[in-house]
């Protein structure tokens, strides 16, 4: 079973070697389609182009790819803001990864009667036998509710427990973010905000509170 002692020791979590190889191969799975997206993009546009500078009876073949170009226009260009998604949150769990250590958590666990069409509603425990955390969405940036149970017995995570970060099996592998899943109550974010140097690092590592997007 995995324990605190195998937490790498490095002042940042991006300065573990498996976490960076880890992190890599999964920008290179997110960023694998955007090609081929965007030259679906750049084909459209040129063809709806053409057709828009050309004076008079444009030939058939020209039609028929402008009303294949029109119809599928609409998709190519949410293709386009779909794959984005993925490589943009692999860049905010790199800033994250940069800002904070690893730290272990006893266990991570899907959070039993909240839903969550977005996100995967979790909670963490610190200690074996310690209380859960209040739940947060968790987002794996490949397979957005992709959850394979290892983290149940024992997880890593880089971040600040109050505001979100990024969590991990043991080794850096499935890397997920970790969000807060309701606004955090007035009150308890002005005593938050009164450590400077604690909502500093938070904003360094793109770290804030997020609407609430969990119902019971």
């Amino acid at each position: 079973m995995p324990s605190a002692v195998q937490v790498p020791p490095d002042a940042c979590a991006f300065d573990h070697a498996a976490t960076r190889r880890n992190w890599q191969r999964a920008r290179l799975r997110a960023g694998a389609v955007l090609p081929l997206v965007v030259l679906l993009l750049l084909a459209t546009l040129t063809v709806m182009g053409l057709l828009g500078d050309r004076h008079g009876s444009p030939p058939m073949w020209m039609r028929v790819a402008g009303f294949v170009c029109l119809v599928a226009a609409p998709f190519v260009f949410a293709a386009a803001l779909y794959s984005l998604g993925p490589v943009l949150r692999l860049r905010r769990i790199r800033r994250v990864l940069r800002e904070y250590p690893w730290e272990y958590r006893a266990a991570v666990r899907p959070c039993p009667g909240v839903k969550d069409v977005m996100a995967l509603p979790v909670q963490l425990r610190t200690e074996p036998g310690g209380e859960w955390s209040r739940a947060m969405r968790a987002i794996n940036p490949l397979q957005r509710k992709r959850w394979t149970g290892v983290m149940e017995q024992g997880a890593w995570f880089a971040g600040d427990p109050e505001l979100g970060g990024v969590i991990a099996e043991p080794g850096g592998r499935e890397l997920m973010t970790l969000e807060r899943g309701r606004r955090t109550p007035v009150e308890e974010y002005r005593a938050i905000a009164r450590d400077r140097e604690r909502m500093a690092r938070a904003k360094r590592a793109g770290l804030a509170s997020l609407g609430a997007g969990l119902r019971g």
